[in-house]
């Protein structure tokens, strides 16, 4: 059992932070498939001279089709919470995967999803992102802590010395050979906003050294970008999705005291709209900078009391000062994702 929150009265087990706040401290088997196709369209092409193509077209449509691989060398350079999910979906699709973590006793978990894990820690001169240079797409989703409380020193390491090692690897790669990549930042960097309606030309709230840090990882994947290089910057929401489950914590606060501000507008994001929105991402060869977040513009306030009140539970109480030195209040816009054709199986935390 995991310990309080340190700033809540309620047991919210699990819970790694609020959006955008901080407090710091220092596939399936193959093989069958295609013989199926070649028994059954032989057979049905034998029994009749006059080979009946509709009923050949049925056939083929009720056939269960089978997986088949792309050619694309992919890596996820921080294969966590989104890594692993991301791994999944492209494993389905064919690709030849590598995946990093910086946790030894997670290899053999990683080896079920991805043909090649590797250990890489920007610290350890050991280790390497060198085979990096011989990709054609890759996922950045270095993730230093699982709480909100967090050490600048290893933020900083983990996302600027971990992506200087990623741009040092990609100069030795041949110029002419494509790459798309996926760097996926935070919504946090936009700050207080007051609530302001929000979109990606907003300034980032640079008053914070952990958003300094977030945007400097964001300039220096920019930089990559040539006319072979893609570089898609996802900032996204708060998670939330299976072992992250928001609305059940919140309800858990119903007739209680949440020990942060309620009028802060954060922003959401389900982690299966992430792993689409990263494959689509790829798809479409995106190359700019984009809000990853859903419909939901309320603030902790009026999330909590519309989940308190569809579930006939008595409201929770906020308070409505701040309790932290980095916290994020934007209405944040996804009006430009959305231009893409984008488009999300979780557009909204309650109805």
């Amino acid at each position: 059992m995991k310990a309080p929150h340190p700033r809540s009265t309620l047991p919210w087990e699990g819970f790694s932070g609020w959006p955008g706040e901080t407090v710091l401290i220092s596939t399936p088997t193959t093989t069958q498939a295609p013989m199926v196709y070649k028994s059954s369209c032989v057979e049905l092409l034998a029994v009749t001279a006059s080979p009946d193509f509709a009923s050949l077209y049925q056939l083929l449509a009720n056939q269960e089709r089978p997986v088949l691989p792309s050619g694309e060398r992919r890596a996820i350079l921080g294969c966590g919470y989104v890594g692993k999910e991301v791994a999944r979906a492209w494993k389905q699709e064919g690709h030849a995967l590598w995946a990093t973590t910086t946790r030894r006793e997670r290899l053999g978990e990683l080896a079920e999803l991805v043909e090649t894990p590797l250990i890489f820690d920007s610290t350890d001169a050991s280790t390497s992102l060198a085979f990096t240079a011989d990709l054609d797409g890759i996922l950045v989703s270095f993730a230093p802590s699982k709480g909100s409380e967090v050490d600048l020193g290893q933020y900083r390491e983990t996302f600027l010395g971990g992506l200087q090692q990623l741009v040092e690897a990609l100069d030795q790669r041949p110029s002419n050979t494509p790459l798309q990549i996926v760097h996926l930042s935070s919504c946090g960097v936009y700050g207080n906003r007051h609530g302001a309606l929000t979109n990606e030309t907003a300034p980032i709230a640079d008053n914070h050294p952990v958003n300094q840090v977030l945007l400097q990882s964001e300039e220096m994947m920019g930089s990559i970008r040539s006319d072979r290089i893609n570089v898609c910057i996802l900032r996204l929401g708060g998670i939330y999705g299976p072992g992250r489950d928001i609305p059940s914590m919140l309800l858990s606060a119903a007739g209680g005291l949440v020990q942060r501000n309620g009028l802060n507008v954060p922003c959401w994001i389900h982690l299966d709209d992430i792993v689409r929105c990263v494959c689509f991402a790829f798809d479409q060869v995106l190359n700019d900078t984009y809000n990853l977040v859903n419909d939901t513009q309320l603030s902790g306030q009026e999330l909590t009391d519309r989940l308190c009140e569809r579930a006939g539970l008595p409201l929770a109480k906020w308070l409505t000062i701040d309790t932290s030195d980095r916290i994020l209040n934007a209405r944040v816009s996804n009006e430009k994702l959305k231009r893409t054709g984008f488009t999300f199986n979780h557009p909204c935390m309650v109805g």
